[in-house]
């Protein structure tokens, strides 16, 4: 609720104004009074007040140079004077002041709630702008970090597109590099003072984009390339893992650059929580063929579903490809296991610590002692196979009850933006993990389950009569032609069509 303040030295003013008003009414809160301009200043100073309502002439400070320093300390708060004194001077620098109303006394309760509405008005128009200027700054944002994400993952280097979203010609920079993590609140402001001090560097231009739960930075030099070596410093003290691409005199490699962190903070897990992981360092001298990439996808999403017979038909079909590239055995070994460490990213997906049965088993020790292609693959379908089933036990295990609280939550909360992420949360699970139970114990997706919850819910409201557009913002849409659509679309009839059908066709 908004604050409002009452300033008097005539104790039964304050008195009067303090009980005549229904503050709650008014959806304000009285936080403090006070008889003399020193403790008003005061009161202003600790609780910021949204609204004012104050007299001339107090002692300590008067009323007009109490108003002149609240409008230093808080520009945005609304101010109504009163007074005992009919004076034209007091009404030219109340006017100065921008003060919303001059109120001689005695005052009336209706004169005070007009001037109430005013303020009150007034600052509605203020956080309607703001969220206005917000949403339109949000907006500008996302079309910009959209364009630099579109140059990223562009196979053809448009140097106009790049001269347009950059700003800087290619030919100016003589560096580029790309560094990625994983964000959350805590990290991303830990990044952001750093971005910010990368800025600080001349001949530098640093750009920190989201990707979804990615944060992309982007660092572009027009000088001498090696300055960036203790911002690397500072990030690596940093309880983040942060995944670096390597350095690229030619601005149109940044695409290798990104591709490079995408896979230096994904294989950074494997090596340590947090710190800098710079792709240079991994020694990816061998790269399967990219038609690995999506068998390799197609195999941790199967991992994801516990689906044993599909897992272990591509796997076999992965380990036949590895085999006809003719790679090294150190190569085999080494994609072998990224494939088991990305398996065991998506076990960890369940909330659940998972252990191998034998004890202190550490794979990249375990893949040495292998000496054929045969005994490479009979070892990695059998870890696969001890995941899974692993797996398969714990869903059952956390199916019902995960669920069922998440169908109650839901339930209960349903008028708000509740993401799938928020829900997965509240179980404490992954995302991904989450949505592949919800389907398998309900029946349906996530976003159907919701849809289904709030169009049930709109039905009723609308046998009470309720107006549309307010059942659409009660279920949660603050759209309402999304919501008509949406509704027409699950019960074949709009909202108006369904509110005119006589009650005893209501189902």
């Amino acid at each position: 609720m908004l604050k409002a303040v009452i300033f008097d030295d005539e104790y039964i003013v304050l008195d009067v104004i303090r009980t005549i008003i229904d503050w709650e009414r008014w959806e304000l809160t009285l936080v403090g009074t006070a008889t003399n301009g020193i403790d008003a200043l005061d009161m202003i100073k600790e609780h910021k007040p949204d609204i004012i309502l104050t007299d001339i002439r107090m002692p300590g400070l008067n009323g007009l140079t109490l108003i002149e320093k609240l409008n230093e300390l808080v520009p945005t708060a609304q101010c109504v004077i009163i007074s005992g004194f009919d004076e034209i001077e007091y009404y030219k620098k109340a006017i100065q002041l921008d003060v919303v109303d001059y109120l001689e006394k005695p005052i009336t309760v209706e004169r005070i709630e007009k001037c109430l509405d005013k303020m009150l008005k007034k600052i509605k128009r203020r956080y309607e702008f703001e969220d206005l200027k917000r949403k339109w700054n949000d907006s500008q944002n996302l079309i910009a970090e959209k364009k630099v994400l579109d140059i990223l993952n562009q196979n053809v280097f448009v140097e106009e597109k790049w001269d347009e979203v950059i700003g800087i010609k290619t030919d100016e920079v003589t560096a580029v590099t790309v560094g990625l993590f994983h964000s959350n609140e805590k990290s991303y402001h830990d990044i952001a003072q750093v971005v910010t001090l990368s800025k600080s560097i001349s001949n530098t231009k640093v750009l920190l984009v989201t990707n979804g739960s990615m944060q992309i930075i982007i660092w572009l030099q027009r000088g001498d390339s090696n300055q960036m070596s203790d911002i690397f410093v500072k990030l690596g003290e940093l309880n983040i893992l942060i995944g670096i691409g390597s350095t690229y005199s030619d601005p149109r490699k940044i695409k290798n650059s990104y591709l490079q962190a995408k896979d230096a903070v994904r294989m950074g897990r494997f090596i340590k929580d947090c710190g800098i992981i710079q792709f240079d360092e991994l020694n990816f001298n061998h790269r399967l063929p990219d038609t690995l990439t999506t068998l390799e996808q197609n195999i941790i999403f199967n991992i994801r579903s516990a689906n044993s017979e599909v897992v272990s038909r591509l796997v076999r079909e992965f380990l036949k490809d590895i085999k006809h590239t003719n790679l090294s055995p150190d190569v085999v070994n080494q994609e072998c296991l990224k494939l088991i460490y990305l398996g065991l990213e998506v076990v960890k997906e369940t909330g659940v610590e998972y252990r191998w049965k034998e004890e202190h088993l550490i794979p990249h020790r375990e893949i040495e002692k292998l000496s054929t292609f045969d005994d490479i693959e009979k070892w990695l379908q059998n870890r696969f196979n001890e995941m899974l089933d692993w797996m398969k036990q714990l869903r059952n295990n956390q199916k019902h009850v995960s669920v069922q609280t998440a169908c109650e939550y839901i339930e209960q909360n349903f008028s708000k933006e509740i993401s799938l992420e928020e829900v997965a949360s509240i179980v404490k699970m992954n995302p991904s993990y989450f949505s592949i139970l919800f389907k398998e114990e309900v029946g349906i997706t996530y976003i159907k389950y919701v849809t289904k919850i709030r169009i049930e819910r709109a039905k009723q409201m609308l046998k009470e009569g309720r107006n549309i557009s307010e059942v659409s913002e009660e279920v949660g849409y603050f759209n309402h032609r999304y919501f008509s659509e949406l509704f027409k679309k699950t019960t074949g009839l709009t909202p108006g069509q369904f509110k005119k059908q006589p009650k005893s066709t209501f189902k």
